[in-house]
């Protein structure tokens, strides 16, 4: 009973006409049932050599097919068809012979038509296209995500056209650069799907240990591993960042996700292609944290709200929903100072990071979100207007 206590508790607590609740996991605020007070008009003074992090410039993106280093490509597939015909019936003393479906009257009690059919072997042509569908998935998660402008496939074809680029060239770093600085991007994203491993798996002898020793909780996960059972599919992929200024693979990450195809005892040709492609939309959510970093969605603070008793603040940032910000996502608070180089004696920008965590509201605009405070009393306070935030990193399955 105390788990499920635990599971569905949610606080809810009204200050000084200000409401804060949990609704869901996500935080519901209203900004406005504070006043400004003097602190909230303090605004950060940005040294001019720190100006330049304020150029948000995002960076435009393009993703490339990702080679296919499987078996699974193209392929023709046999497979069996029934065909066949019905034939008229005399039913009783008169009866009129119809097909499922067609309209007819029938008189008597035997049936209006036999089926007489044949099964015939056809073969189709069946092509997985497995590199252009990772392509694309990666695609919808960097636009889910935010902090990147991406360069459709359509636009990136209309190049490669325009400058007869060879599509099996495009495995070669070095001609990937060259299409990246005529297309105008900044990066290009691109990589490998290196292997698929299907196999059965039988929870039936795992599920009594787990009963038999772990009691309740055995039971539990018991019941987890029979979802399971059955066929169970891994795509593992390679995803590789090349930044086309200077021709590096920024980042080269092996990844791999998992599908569970059921306990059907044969699996065809297209179910398994489906397999494939959704273990690999699984995978490229593995890799969500790594582009994140790349892909960063930055702003400042253009307003904040202080409670009369000092212990919360809020903060409102100039992004949102537009730049993929959503409810639970947590910025970065960034300060400034000028440090000069003692040998050098040149300025140069330091960026400090505060200790403390913006966590965005349900109050979420296009191009605004709201956002809790999050730190001890004293650092909260050191929170002001101007200062420049900056998403955190972003886990698997999270935002």
């Amino acid at each position: 009973m105390r788990i499920r206590k635990a599971a569905v508790f949610c606080a809810s607590v009204f200050m000084a006409s200000f409401l804060f609740s949990c609704v869901g996991g996500v935080k519901e605020v209203d900004p406005t049932a504070y006043d400004i007070t003097p602190l909230d008009r303090k605004v950060e003074e940005i040294p001019e050599a720190c100006k330049t992090a304020y150029e948000m410039a995002i960076p435009r993106v393009a993703v490339v097919d990702f080679t296919n280093n499987t078996t699974f490509d193209a392929a023709k597939v046999l497979q069996s068809q029934e065909t066949g015909q019905y034939k008229e019936a005399t039913v009783g003393a008169a009866g009129v012979g119809v097909a499922p479906g067609a309209v007819g009257i029938v008189y008597g009690e035997a049936t209006a038509g036999d089926y007489q059919k044949q099964l015939e072997m056809v073969t189709r042509d069946v092509n997985a296209r497995l590199g252009e569908s990772v392509a694309e998935g990666v695609t919808a998660q960097l636009v889910e995500m935010g902090g990147a402008k991406v360069y459709t496939r359509r636009d990136l074809q209309k190049v490669m056209q325009e400058q007869q680029f060879q599509q099996s060239g495009l495995t070669d770093v070095n001609t990937l650069v060259q299409l990246g600085k005529l297309a105008g991007v900044k990066y290009i994203i691109t990589g490998s799907v290196n292997n698929v491993n299907l196999k059965w798996i039988s929870a039936e002898y795992a599920k009594k240990g787990l009963s038999q020793h772990l009691g309740l909780v055995g039971a539990i996960a018991a019941a987890a591993i029979e979802t399971q059972e059955g066929w169970n599919l891994s795509t593992d992929l390679t995803i590789k960042i090349i930044d086309v200024e200077t021709g590096e693979v920024v980042l080269a990450k092996n990844i791999s996700g998992r599908e569970v195809l059921g306990k059907t005892p044969q699996l065809t040709f297209d179910a398994i292609i489906g397999g494939i492609k959704k273990a690999a939309m699984n995978a490229i959510a593995e890799a969500k944290e790594d582009l994140s970093k790349y892909f960063k969605v930055r702003g400042y603070i253009i307003q904040t709200r202080t409670a009369p008793d000092k212990k919360s603040r809020y903060a409102l940032i100039n992004v949102g929903s537009k730049a993929g910000v959503q409810p639970g996502q947590e910025f970065y608070v960034y300060t400034f100072q000028v440090v000069v180089d003692p040998f050098k004696k040149t300025e140069e920008c330091d960026m400090v990071k505060l200790p403390v965590t913006l966590e965005v509201t349900n109050q979420i605009q296009e191009n605004k979100a709201w956002t809790v405070v999050k730190g001890d009393e004293k650092q909260i306070m050191r929170v002001r207007v101007g200062q420049l935030v900056e998403r955190k990193p972003m886990k698997e399955g999270l935002f």
